[in-house]
């Protein structure tokens, strides 16, 4: 090779040297401005639940939104779905398992057949009847074990909400639970409700909540249970004659978030939804509590529904009317499911006594 063909490759070897980190350069430009991008991009956090706009787990799911934005520079986009918007209370759950929803806000009665083992919270006469005992006991490790029994099936619950204690709507008083026997009563799907239904008597009817108005207003249905406020909200008193308040469980909520979802936020963001959580579990439970006394002064101003509160022993018949369902729901679910149950009865007792 002559000198001058060899200064010619030496420079056309530079040229490239130089093109080829010019390129890399622009790459990694590049590459930085999509990370940039990729980082500011706000996450959407769709929170779904059935209740009315305005009521108390309306209200609590309100108070996630405002705490995660607010503790996340908003970053965090909180979008809340009320009143079956993003579908009924199965459609809900399955969207939280499979992602197309984040975080759901439902009954531990529609886990069952994804989580059945939630559903022992159903068990009537299990949870204390002091609503602080009562938040004292989900904030127990017996009851963090119940939780995670979600986590195999890609769901993630962080927290069980209070949304009151149950009544039976009817035509008639049920002060004493044979009044149940011969009624056809709307369940949701969990087994412990279905033998509940059967044990008192009644036939139990699942069906889609936003359908048991009419159900009840054609005499499809004869009762339904839930507590006062959610009565209210439905408009179940314009077509019952008489609610009974029973207390013999809860319509607690459990709050679920997508796991897949949730293992991929930030430390951060994690801690500002786990906060926003806890903030409005207190207020659901406080707002349950105000619209308690509220909604049943409202219902008695309409002058046609009557409210009957039991006496110890019409207590104690119910609670030994539905005794043989504690040991249904405790043989249920196999020797896991018995576990938990003496967990959370164990549980119950350090903090109540009883």
């Amino acid at each position: 090779m002559t000198k001058r063909k060899f200064l010619m490759a030496l420079m056309c070897a530079a040229i490239a040297v130089l093109v080829s980190c010019g390129g890399s350069s622009e790459n990694k430009s590049a590459a930085s401005a999509a990370g940039s991008t990729q980082a500011t991009q706000k996450i959407t956090m769709k929170i779904s639940h059935v209740s009315a706009p305005g009521s108390a787990r309306d209200l609590g799911c309100k108070k996630i939104e405002e705490v995660v934005e607010s503790m996340t520079g908003g970053a965090v986009d909180g979008q809340v779905y009320p009143a079956s918007q993003l579908g009924g209370q199965r459609d809900q759950v399955e969207g939280a398992q499979f992602g197309t929803i984040e975080c759901v806000v439902v009954p531990t009665s529609y886990l069952g057949g994804i989580a059945p083992m939630m559903t022992l919270l159903d068990t009537p006469f299990l949870l204390p009847e002091d609503p602080e005992d009562l938040y004292k006991l989900y904030q127990s490790d017996a009851v963090r074990k119940l939780m995670d029994t979600t986590l195999e099936k890609g769901i993630y619950t962080m927290a069980i909400w209070q949304t009151g204690y149950k009544a039976w709507s009817a035509n008639k008083p049920l002060l004493d639970p044979k009044g149940m026997r011969g009624l056809k009563v709307r369940v949701m799907n969990s087994p412990i409700l279905f033998e509940q239904a059967r044990v008192l008597g009644a036939t139990g009817i699942t069906m889609d909540f936003g359908e048991t108005y009419g159900a009840l207003q054609n005499k499809t249905l004869d009762g339904q249970e839930n507590p006062i406020d959610t009565i209210y909200d439905m408009k179940f008193h314009e077509v019952q004659t008489d609610i009974t308040f029973t207390n013999h469980s809860g319509l607690d909520q459990v709050v679920m978030f997508n796991k897949a979802w949730f293992d991929g936020l930030s430390a951060d963001i994690q801690k500002a939804i786990g906060e926003g959580v806890k903030q409005g579990g207190r207020v659901c439970l406080e707002q349950t509590l105000a619209l308690a006394k509220k909604d049943k002064e409202l219902i008695l101003a309409t002058g046609k529904t009557a409210l009957h509160e039991l006496n110890d022993a019409q207590k104690g018949a119910w609670r030994a009317a539905t005794a043989p369902v504690q040991e249904f729901a405790r043989a249920k679910m196999g020797a896991e499911g018995a576990a938990l149950y003496d967990g959370i009865v164990a549980a119950r007792k350090a903090i109540t006594g009883k």
